[in-house]
Order: C-alpha cells, then structure tokens, then sequence
C-alpha cells in the first residue's frame, strides 16, 4: 500500500488543483457576465425613460387639444341649452355650426385622424375614428364624419371621465374590424347661472387611431441592434394583453396569462422598473424593463433579444475561458509530467508525453482563431499555432528556435516582450494593445502566462485575440451613450430657454477650478459629468416658474428646490464613474448649514459639491438673461466674496479669482443674447 500512496497523493492534490482552477475561472466568467447585464441595464433603462416620456408627451398634446374644445365658452352654451335640435332657435344653429367648425379645426390640428372634413349632427357614420360631443347620457350631439356608432368602449370612456371630473384616458381596444383604437373623454362644465353649483352639461370624446402617430412614435430605433422592441402592454389581475404591434406574425391584443412568472410581459406589469433575463411572447429569452405611463393602466416594456445583446460579451467571455483553460491545462499536463518524470522508464515515457503534448497543443492551438506562440526562457520561438504561421506567411518548422524578430516587426517584437517586466512567475498578464502584424494593424487583447513547471518552465505563452471589432463596438456604445447625455442636456436648456448654455459653461468652469485645486483625474471626470446633469431635474418642473421674471413665491421657490430630488431620482438607478449623484444632491448646500435638501454644513458637504455650487451661482450670475444682461466678472468674483463662508466655500472662491484674471472668453456670456 505504501507504494501506492504517493501516487494517490498526487491525483487528490492535482484533483483539488483541477477543481479550484475552474471554479476561480467560472466565477470570473459569471462576474463578466453581471457586468455585462449591468451596462444592458443602464441602457435599456434610458432608452425606456426616453419611450415613456415620448408617448407621455404625446397624450398630454392630445388632451390639451381636446380640453381646448371642452372650455370654450360655445361648447358649454350649447351642451347647457338642454334643447333638441329640431326646436333650437336660428340663432343656437348657428352656434351648432360655429362648433362644429371649431370641432373640425382641433380633429385637424390633433393630425391623429383619417378624414375630418365633415360634420354631422345627431348620428355617427359608421367608420373608424373622429371626435364627438355627447350629453350626459351618452346620447350623441354632433360628432365628425369617421366618429364610430356608440358603443359600450365609448360608454365606460364617457362613465371614467365623469368619476374623474377630469380628462380621461380609457385605453386601447379592439373594434368590430380587429383595429386598436384609443378613447381620450373630456368633460364639459355647465355654464353657471346665478347661485347654481358647477356640474358637468357633456362630453367631449376622441376616438383615435393609434397607428397613426402613437405606434410609430414607440417604434423608432434608439439603438444600433435589430431585436430591440418597445411594446406597450395592459391587462388585468388574470392576463397581460399586447396594445402595440408585435413581431413575427403575432397579433395584436394577444393575451398572457399572468400564472407565467417567466414571461417578460408579466414581470414587467409585476415589477415595473425592474430589469431581468424572461421570455417574451415568441419563447425567446430577451432582457427587459419597463416603465408606468402616468394617467393611464399601460406599462411599456423595452426589450431586447439576449442573443443580440450577450453576443459580443459572450464572445468576449469565450476567449478569457479558452486561455485561462488552456492555462489550466498546461500546467496541469506539467504536473503530470514531473510525476512521469520519476518513474523507472523516465527516459521512454518523457519522450512519449512530449510527443502526446506537442500533438495535443498544436491541436489545440491549430482550431484557435487567436495568434498563439510560447517562447523559451531565451525569448527563442518553441511553438506557434497555425493560425499565426498562416498570417506571418512562414512555415511552422521554419521558425521554431528562432527569434520573435523573425515573426513580427522589431517595434512590435519589443512592445510584446515588455510585459515580461509586469508578469509574474504562473500570472496571467492581460493588456489591450495595437499591433502591427503582417503589415495589417490591430488592436489585440495580449494574455501572457509565465509557466512554472515542466520542460517548460520559465517559458512564455502569449495568446493575442484580434478585439477591433468589439472595440469599434464599444466605441460606438459609449458613442451613443454621449449622445443620449447630451440630448438629456439639450432637452434641459429647451425646456429653460433662460439658461441655455448653462451647464456646458458650468462644466468648463467646474472643471477649470478643479485642475486650479490639484484634483485627481478621476474626480475632475465624475465633476464634469455631474456639472452636465445637474440641472436636468427642471424638467419636471412648469415652464412658466424657469422663465418668470418677477420674484418667486414661497411655493414656487419650493417647487424649485424639488429639482435636486427630481434629477436624483432620474439618475439614481444609473452606474457613474465616481459619486456623481451625491456632487448633484450637495451642488444647493451651503457651509453655513442653510442650504437644501439636507441642510449640511460645510464639514459634511464634499469638495466636488462646493467646487459646481461655486461654478453654478458663477455662471448663472455673468451670463446673460432675456430679462437681465449679465453681471461683469468681477462684480461676480465680488458677490461671491460677499458670502464666502455663508453660502459658499472660500478657497474655491480663491481658486476662481485666480482662473477669471485670464479667461476673457468668459467676459463675452455677458453679450450672449437670449431669444
């Protein structure tokens, strides 16, 4: 037995050795695999904050249409009139028509409907949409020529729109002709005698068609793929049902059962906002979010196949897998050939394993469309796979023994055998690089692993993977990502026309006191990215309070202060590269403990912080304004000195004086001129 004890050690250590190597190596793949969904994730969730406002806007535009009609004075009278129309006066058929028209003037301005030239009274003709006027009794008093016949869709439109008191949204349906179609219902006041209470005399109803303008407003391509899809979805507590247009061959109106808890559509209505890999309606697995369409019971779903979506990622993790278990493998069959070593036919099984193992690795390396050489200790070539012997044009045989200069150039050979320097005996050294091979320039993810046992030890295994297209790709993706900040960023500076500009400039000056202050790279870089989106929370705040002119009330100044909690909840679920969103949620704190939201002071507010509340109150006062032309800077660098230690921090203060004394750029955004 004693015998055989060493041998038994060896298997269980090799064994163990085996099983700790692919398990490291498996955790690594799933940690690039969570990376990977976590970037989907950001994307996916901008792209569908981006649908969910589009098709937000669009039923708010149709609404302000139709509650134009519904306050106009000569829609009240008249649905006020109580009088049939065979008994209305000459002059209340005037005012009919006169409506009429007015109805004719918003179906056109609305652009949603097939034909709105004629107008009927009394009686629909049957067709597809249009806009109508109903009583309380949902009895039809005038309507547009394609103004469907009453149905019980219109009926629960007209009963929603009465419990609401307000515009009503009732959804999408399928009618007689299998057509989606959308009903907007808007009530009508009574107009008021002396000492009577308000109610509602009607109903102002759209019936649309949503192929017209809604379905083509979801279906714009955002993103450089093909299986991507926005697809708006509602139901009830039994079924998830499709109200968009769907992909290969499916109807429209399919229904879900909601007892799938695998089905994306059901996850999405379930946890809205959140992101996972489900199936979708064709049995494909697909990663998915979602988002809730304020004032309606829809959910729009943004999905994309993961095959599409994985597929670079997936390649990219194949590769890492490929050398770290060929790796594995090397030293594992070095393990083995030390114990062969010592047996009794050391000589005869040496030669036989070496033969097998230079089979085995030029099979290996042969159906591996990577470049694969290994050099011995004295940076002589011991193999190289077929792959390189047919791009270098040299034959196998002729190169072995020779020296890397005979394969690649002497800039390339020397960059090559640097990462001597940084590889470890037994690590693995990974670098991106571009380099020149058969004349033709690449990037290259480079993988170098220094062996340690075996003949071939103190040898040198490189595996060079051709990455240009995924980096092109990449490059494409943070393209894109870029574009979707700055459009953010425009998006803001429209709906503030006052500031345009504003947090382009914010960032320059940011920035350039920062680089005064001796920041780190990385903190400049998370400063200018929170400088761009800092503001973006306006958004959600009325027009009419970013562009009045006279003081703000007590309200209106509160309602402003929300936007630090609105671009914070806008931005809370996305990964930055630095405390982005905790610089935005201290940009309005002040040292002396009276800013917003949280009141800290001036030991509690981060550097980055003070740095754009600097830069913010800088530019805000020496630009430009349709109301107000912009204060010199020095009267700016004054101001600020005024409040140095109250409102903001004094060596940021001290660092932009130093900047402003030689930035006579920064002097013209007193003659910008505002529309």
């Amino acid at each position: 037995m004693n015998k055989y004890k060493p041998v038994a050690v060896a298997v269980v250590l090799l064994a163990l050795f085996l099983l700790i190597s692919v398990w490291l190596i498996m955790q690594y793949v799933e940690g690039e695999r969570e990376r990977d969904m976590f970037n989907w994730q950001d994307r996916l969730s901008i792209l569908a904050e981006s649908q969910k406002r589009s098709v937000e806007d669009w039923i708010d535009s149709q609404i302000s249409n139709l509650n134009e009609l519904a306050e106009n004075p000569l829609t009240q009278i008249y649905l006020s009139m109580d009088t049939a129309p065979e008994e209305q006066t000459e002059i209340e058929r005037g005012q009919a028509a006169h409506l009429r028209n007015l109805m004719v003037a918003t179906a056109k301005r609305s652009g949603l409907f097939a034909k709105t030239q004629k107008i009927t009274s009394n009686q629909a003709e049957s067709s597809n949409d249009g806009i109508a006027i109903l009583d309380t009794q949902s009895r039809l008093l005038i309507s547009a020529r394609n103004f469907p016949k009453i149905n019980e869709h219109i009926i629960e439109a007209v009963k929603l729109a009465g419990r609401n008191q307000r515009a009503s949204v009732y959804g999408i349906y399928s009618n007689e002709d299998r057509e989606p179609r959308l009903i907007i219902s808007v009530p009508v006041k009574r107009v008021q005698a002396a000492g009577e209470s308000s109610d509602i005399a009607g109903y102002v109803i759209a019936v649309i068609n949503p192929e017209l303008s809604l379905y083509k407003l979801i279906s714009q391509q955002w993103l450089p793929t093909v299986t991507d899809e926005t697809i708006l979805l509602g139901g009830d507590e039994n079924s998830s049902i499709y109200l968009s247009p769907l992909t290969d061959g499916y109807l429209m109106f399919h229904r879900a059962a909601v007892s799938s808890e695998q089905l994306a559509s059901n996850f999405t209505r379930l946890k809205t906002g959140g992101f996972d890999l489900k199936k979708d309606y064709r049995g494909v697995d697909v990663l998915v979010t979602g988002r809730s369409i304020d004032n309606t019971n829809w959910v729009l779903m943004q999905k994309i196949d993961a095959s599409e979506a994985l597929h670079e990622s997936r390649s990219h993790r194949d590769f890492i897998l490929t050398v770290f278990l060929l790796a594995v493998f090397i030293i594992t069959v070095g393990f083995i050939a030390i114990w062969r070593h010592s047996t009794s036919l050391r000589l005869q099984k040496t030669t036989e394993r070496l033969a097998a193992r230079t089979a085995l690795l030029n099979s290996v390396g042969d159906n591996i469309r990577d470049h694969i050489f290994l050099l011995s200790a004295d940076e002589s070539v011991i193999f190289i796979n077929k792959t390189l012997s047919e791009c270098i044009g040299i034959h196998y045989e002729d190169i072995v023994g020779k020296s890397l200069h005979h394969i690649f150039s002497i800039e390339t050979t020397e960059r090559l055998l640097e990462l001597k320097k940084f590889s470890e005996k037994g690590d693995v050294r990974n670098k991106i690089m571009k380099l020149s091979i058969a004349d033709n320039e690449h990037d290259y993810h480079v993988s170098l692993v220094s062996l340690m046992q075996g003949d071939f030890k103190d040898s040198l295994l490189y595996v060079l993977h051709d990455i240009t297209e995924l980096k092109e790709t990449q490059d494409r993706h943070n393209r894109l990502l870029e574009g979707i900040i700055a459009t953010l960023v425009y998006a803001t500076d429209m709906h503030d026309p006052h500031c345009a500009h504003h947090s382009e400039r914010t960032r320059e000056v940011a920035v350039a006191i920062a680089n005064a202050m001796g920041l780190p790279d990385e903190k400049v870089s998370a400063l200018s990215m929170a400088a761009l989106l800092a503001n973006i929370g306006k958004l959600y705040l009325p027009r009419e309070i970013l562009t009045k002119h006279a003081p703000l009330t007590e309200e209106e100044e509160r309602m402003l202060q929300q936007h630090v909690v609105h671009t914070v909840d806008i931005l809370k679920d996305l990964e930055f590269d630095g405390p982005v969103i905790k610089m935005i949620e201290q940009k309005n704190e002040r040292p002396d403990g009276k800013g917003y939201p949280a009141g800290l002071t001036a030991d509690n507010i981060m550097q980055e912080a003070k740095i754009l509340s600097v830069a913010n109150a800088f530019v805000a006062m020496s630009s430009a304004r349709a109301y107000r032309p912009g204060l010199p800077v020095s009267q700016v660098i004054d101001t600020l000195l005024e409040q140095a230690d109250g409102a903001f921090d004094r060596n940021v203060i001290a660092a932009l004086f130093h900047i402003a004394e030689n930035r006579s750029d920064w002097k013209n955004w007193q003659a910008v001129k505002m529309s």
